[in-house]
């Protein structure tokens, strides 16, 4: 397996390198065609939107709409709102936009013209914007994330879905997914509601994959046909979450953290806002404990897929990692997706490089754990893994390992 090698580290080396390469060059003059040097990349991509033309279409959503605070974006009246085409020939159709009363803080109306508008963020949020047609009404939803190219999401702003102060603003009676875990109060989301997390215990029993012994996460959904339809929904089947293991063991993580013998992981998520993308980073740390040195530590985390309410979600390898989807078919159709959910693990600067990442079919995914398969998945239960292995640790010594998980609407 490849050691896995510090992203920080590999501009340093890189450009060394590319020094070493020049001079190299000035030396002996131009090489033969068969002794041509290898071609040595500048780095990695600033960001996963740098792939993002890689993956499959997905359905127009004219409920959501992003925005970075202190920019403009546009949205206009969702198609379901607009009278037949014989009336909209015969008589004008005319929409008035406004934020809601609760989210004023967070975007505002710049203009509006009576079939779109214009509208601001203001501040990190998730605001409502009321349209109206005649006597039918719906609610989109806004973005705002920060302005900023990198912000690392304050604990303060961190916010518990059980937090009565924040849940009318992402809450619907309308729900598209109605079988929501007995803890979903305790999960952790950030201010635009895009992605929720919860810790995956012994003690608790979710989903069919075994024991709990992780993470979970949530994506919060807003149905695109439908004005008033939006909520949170799975993406592991049950609310199973991600089963971790470490050199070979499991069963055991509780709350983020697990020990084996002299060697412990810890797990730390945090919401990461990069180039305006929400992200939530888990940050793994691996630390020997012991006054000898270790070699060849492993770690890795595996999970039953379930994205909505399909639990065949298609799986596609991106050159970031993997990419999860909703999308169905029906004979010959296929259905575009309605929503995405990307796990970012490599190639994209951030993230470390994974050792192993295994994309298969349910009932064998935790035995593969530490086994690499990277080829989609179609038309099965599907489920993915991924490791970290070959890791060497000197006395009292701790190395990070970061992934990090995102959703696309």
């Amino acid at each position: 397996m490849k050691h896995t090698i510090k992203m920080t580290n590999n501009r340093f080396v890189i450009g060394i390198l590319a020094i070493a390469l020049v001079f190299g060059m000035m030396v002996v003059g131009c090489p033969t065609e068969e002794s041509a040097p290898a071609f040595i990349p500048l780095g990695p991509p600033s960001s996963v939107g740098d792939y993002a033309n890689l993956e499959p279409a997905m359905a127009p959503n004219p409920n959501r709409a992003v925005a970075r605070a202190g920019g403009v974006t546009d949205i206009t009246i969702p198609a379901y709102l607009l009278p037949s085409a014989v009336e909209r020939a015969a008589r004008a159709v005319t929409a008035s936009f406004a934020v809601h009363s609760e989210d004023t803080a967070i975007a505002e109306i710049v203009s509006q013209n009576g079939t779109s508008c214009k509208i601001r963020g203001l501040r990190l949020g998730s605001a409502r914007i009321i349209v109206t047609v005649g006597d039918q009404r719906a609610t989109m939803i806004i973005a705002v994330s920060p302005s900023d190219a990198l912000y690392r999401l304050p604990v303060y702003q961190v916010r518990t879905l059980g937090d009565s102060t924040y849940r009318s603003a992402w809450w619907n009676d309308t729900r598209p997914d109605y079988s929501l875990p007995n803890d979903l109060d305790d999960y952790n989301s950030e201010p635009t509601y895009q992605i929720a997390w919860n810790w995956r215990n012994p003690s608790t029993s979710y989903g069919a994959s075994g024991t709990n012994c992780g993470i979970d996460f949530l994506a919060y959904y807003v149905d695109p046909a439908q004005g008033n339809r939006r909520g949170w929904v799975k993406t592991t089947y049950g609310f199973g979450g991600w089963h971790y293991d470490l050199n070979g063991v499991s069963d055991r993580m509780t709350n983020g953290v697990q020990t084996d013998g002299n060697v412990k992981l810890e797990l730390t998520p945090e919401f990461v806002y990069d180039n305006g993308i929400p992200y939530l980073e888990i940050r793994h740390k691996l630390t020997n404990t012991g006054l000898t040195p270790l070699t060849g530590q492993k770690f890795g985390a595996s999970a039953d897929i379930m994205i909505y309410g399909n639990d065949q979600a298609p799986l596609t390898y991106l050159q970031y990692g993997a990419l999860m989807t909703d999308q169905t078919s029906s004979g010959s159709i296929t259905y575009l997706p309605k929503i995405k959910f990307r796990l970012v693990c490599q190639n994209v600067q951030g993230v470390d490089n994974v050792s192993t990442l295994w994309m298969g079919t349910y009932g064998s995914e935790r035995r593969y754990v530490y086994e690499d398969r990277r080829q989609d998945v179609t038309g099965r239960d599907s489920a993915m893994n991924f490791s970290y292995q070959n890791i060497n640790l000197n006395p009292g010594e701790s190395k990070t390992f970061v992934v990090r998980y995102t959703q696309v609407q």
